[in-house]
């Protein structure tokens, strides 16, 4: 998914499900790290998160999870952007970005 199609995209929160490890080489500015195994724990702090919610990884797969286990614990507002790499490169490209 794009961020361009997702709604209010502007007004909510980037979150990197990748591990502790993987962030801390590379990040998006102003993300927040929320390991993909770790994600249930911090229900209450997602909560508290501006919406909507975008999670991306590496290449999609485990953010996609986590999308997955939070809609079917009724979340609504939470999209799968897929590879870091890809939002950042939306981010960065005013272009791709509208």
């Amino acid at each position: 998914m794009y961020t361009r199609d997702i709604t209010d995209f502007d007004q909510g929160t980037l979150i990197d499900v990748r591990s502790r490890e993987e962030y801390d080489l590379n990040h998006i500015p102003d993300s927040i790290n929320i390991p993909w195994d770790m994600h249930l724990y911090y229900l209450d702090d997602l909560m508290e998160l501006p919406k909507p919610l975008i999670f991306f990884c590496e290449e999609g797969y485990r953010s996609g999870l986590v999308v997955l286990s939070l809609r079917t614990i009724g979340f609504t507002e939470t999209y799968n952007a897929g590879s870091w790499l890809g939002v950042m490169n939306e981010l960065e490209d005013p272009k791709l970005a509208a």
